[in-house]
């Protein structure tokens, strides 16, 4: 009986276990914005409805982060831009287990089933989202959904679209992004993703537009970072300063910023959104510009404090607007493969004998048709036009230069340091980064981490964006002879996202897990490099591993001692990190092929990408083998240049520049005719002549310094 008992109650716990593991996949969770509670409400029933999506990780997000379903019993309210990115697909859905909670009524506001944004903000799309059965509801011209690249968007036939007005929502799908539009009404669907209409969906434009697609700034009053920025009564006060709150935000997608008084940065600023942006003082038929008083304009005016710098990250327009410059000389520098136009509309003022010099990075472009400027160079490549007036024509600042002179090594040191520190020395460190390091370091350069650095992101998204830089940024703890790392660490908040859209080196760091999962994103075609002299110490406590997401396009150079330490996840490119070739991750592998070669794979990895193999590498006396054509197509030899002579079994590769013969057995080869040792015979097996790869690789130019041999993976790594 006791026998029988323990059977049952042993099957019993399986059950649940199974049971636990299924519900985590197939949730179903409940969101009402009036009447949910996200504290004391459990969010699975209909009864105990969440209140927010993901407010301070509570609301109904967290419950389908890996699959499932929200049911909108009442109201599902996104009150801020927010990225839905979730493990598995989720539907949104306001029809489930027999009871329609939908109630179109009233129109200016449905009272159930409706899912709405708020005015000013974006949702973006980046997994898989499908909305059915449910209300989704307008309130502004610039209301607009993102699919991010990896998204999937499904809008199915049964839902219904409602607006105030007019007002529907655009749909913009960025490259690698995909919706699927079977029903609803829109004001357009546009971008450079995948596309599908379905009959039963009414577009109402098919003209190219970008996600919310105007803001308004003022520094001066009304401006207010509270504000909607959807209006010169409600405008926004800074770029994107405050937590992330103000005009860029909005334009997150691109659009058109507009000047009703004055717009001012007082330190350096990146501005870096998905989309092309116009910066204007004239719009919907009101034009702002007042040019008096000369030694300040009061509005339609842009400007910098004296002595700093604006970059522009992404494409920018300066169109019918006053650019003012005061004080120290101000830089513009374009970077990060974008665009600047100055339209000759615009009209430059300032309050010294000083104009704006304009810096463009190779990669970069400057269209400069009107206005004055003190200089113009930079490796990249600039138009100047007959209106345009350039003072010093013959002094050309270039982008290297300017880049030098304003990169910084700057100490940081959470428990210690102070923002009002210069960050010079350990003992002037600062404490934070959006406070301390990143108003002094704008283009690149070193942080170095004399104690403790924290990096936290905003509610309730828990997002950190790392400023775009025009130059590597590398975070260290190892600098100019002493060593920190005993007492400093690099630690990412728990539930925070750590977005890298610049070049990152991360070298002589602690890097301090936690005990619960924190994602660092590599994304904007960025590169991460990970370095063998990065220790990755986990929580003290119930240690989660971090997640590395790499987006496509971007990269993830990583020392093989530091993989099992991260979860690495996403469609981007991952490669072994190994000493010596920064030079190499710097340009992105600068042309040059990295190829990973595993004994018993069929499987050969170049610069990231797959590539399978006829026939999978051997070991043999302790030698590396590889089958001839592979290895010979890699380095430079094409299949018309591979001869085999089975008489003699004798193989011949042969390009412009090199003649290679090896035979069977042979304890020597030819290059160009000398004879060079074999430490290891060609051999045939499985009817394929295998070739050792130190040798062939050193006689197509491939150093030994560039080849390696990780004994753990049975990895060779070759570089040319």
């Amino acid at each position: 009986m006791k026998r029988l008992i323990g059977i049952i109650l042993a099957a019993f716990l399986l059950l649940s276990v199974l049971s636990v593991t299924v519900f985590a996949a197939d949730t179903v969770a409940y969101v009402a914005y009036n009447k949910g509670n996200d504290e004391s409400n459990t969010g699975l029933s209909a009864n105990s409805p969440k209140k927010s999506v993901d407010f301070n990780g509570k609301g109904v997000f967290p419950l389908v982060k890996d699959g499932g379903t929200v049911v909108v019993t009442e109201k599902m309210y996104f009150g801020e831009s927010y990225t839905w990115k979730a493990n598995g697909p989720v539907t949104i859905t306001a029809n489930y287990n027999g009871r329609n909670y939908i109630n179109t009524s009233p129109a200016s506001n449905p009272s159930t089933g409706s899912v709405k944004v708020k005015k000013g903000s974006q949702l973006s799309v980046a997994s898989e989202l499908t909305f059915d059965n449910v209300i989704i509801f307008s309130e502004h011209a610039a209301d607009a959904i993102i699919v991010e690249d990896g998204g999937v968007l499904t809008i199915n036939e049964n839902v219904i679209t409602m607006g105030v007005g007019d007002y529907m929502y655009k749909i913009v799908v960025k490259k690698g992004g995909k919706a699927i539009v079977n029903g609803g009404t829109f004001s357009s669907v546009t971008g450079l993703g995948e596309i599908v209409i379905g009959e039963k969906a009414n577009v109402i434009s098919d003209t190219p537009v970008v996600a919310n697609s105007y803001a308004f700034v003022n520094f001066n009053k009304p401006g207010s970072d509270n504000n909607d920025g959807l209006s010169a009564d409600t405008p926004k006060q800074s770029f994107g300063t405050t937590e992330g709150r103000g005009a860029a935000g909005v334009l997150a997608g691109g659009g058109t910023l507009v000047f009703p008084g004055r717009g001012y940065l007082g330190d350096s600023y990146t501005w870096n959104v998905a989309g092309d942006t116009i910066f204007t003082a004239n719009f919907g038929g009101v034009d702002y510009k007042n040019p008096e008083p000369a030694s300040n304009p009061t509005s339609g005016m842009f400007k910098i404090k004296g002595g700093k710098t604006f970059t522009v990250g992404s494409n920018v327009t300066f169109k019918d607007m006053i650019l003012f410059h005061e004080g120290e000389q101000c830089t513009i520098l374009v970077s990060g493969g974008s665009t600047l136009t100055i339209d000759e509309s615009v009209i430059t003022m300032s309050n010294t004998d000083r104009y704006y010099n304009i810096i463009v990075s190779a990669g970069c472009s400057a269209i400069i048709n009107g206005g004055t400027f003190n200089s113009i160079g930079g490796a990249g490549s600039y138009v100047i036009g007959p209106k345009a007036t350039v003072i010093n024509k013959d002094v050309d600042i270039t982008a290297k230069e300017y880049v030098e002179n304003v990169v910084k090594t700057i100490y940081l040191d959470y428990d210690k340091g102070s923002n009002s520190n210069n960050g010079a020395t350990p003992e002037t460190a600062v404490k934070s980064y959006g406070g301390g390091v990143f108003k002094q370091i704008t283009v690149g350069g070193t942080i170095v981490l004399s104690g403790k650095s924290v990096i936290g992101g905003v509610a309730p998204t828990n997002v950190y964006n790392l400023p775009n830089m025009a130059k590597t940024l590398t975070f260290t703890s190892v600098y100019d002879g002493v060593d920190f790392r005993e007492k400093a660490e690099f630690l990412i908040n728990d539930d925070t996202v750590f977005v890298i859209s610049t070049d990152v080196v991360m070298d002589g760091l602690v890097i301090r897990g936690n005990s619960k999962e924190s994602i660092i994103r590599v994304a904007n075609n960025a590169a991460l490099t990970l370095t063998d002299s990065v220790d990755f110490r986990p929580a003290i406590k119930d240690p989660v591993p971090y997640t590395i997401e790499v987006e496509k396009g971007s990269y993830l150079f990583i020392a093989p001692t530091l993989k099992d330490k991260f979860t690495i996840k996403g469609e981007g490119t991952v490669i072994d990190y190994v000493d010596g070739y920064s030079e190499i991750v710097g340009d992105r592998l600068g042309g040059k092929k990295y190829v990973e070669l595993t004994i018993g794979s069929t499987i050969a990895v170049i610069n990231g990408v797959p590539n399978v193999l006829d026939a999978a590498p051997i070991n043999r006396n302790s030698r590396t083998m590889l089958p001839v054509r592979f290895l010979a197509n890699t380095f430079g030899i094409s299949n018309d240049g591979i001869e085999w002579n089975d008489a003699t079994k004798t193989a011949t590769l042969k390009n412009a520049t090199t003649t290679i013969v090896i035979t069977i057995g042979a304890p020597t080869m030819t290059v160009n005719g000398a004879p060079v040792a074999l430490d290891s015979p060609a051999v045939i097996e499985n009817s394929r002549t295998y070739l050792p790869v130190r040798v062939i690789a050193n006689a197509l130019g491939v150093s030994n310094d560039n080849i390696s041999w990780n004994d753990n993976t049975k990895t060779a790594t070759l570089i040319k």
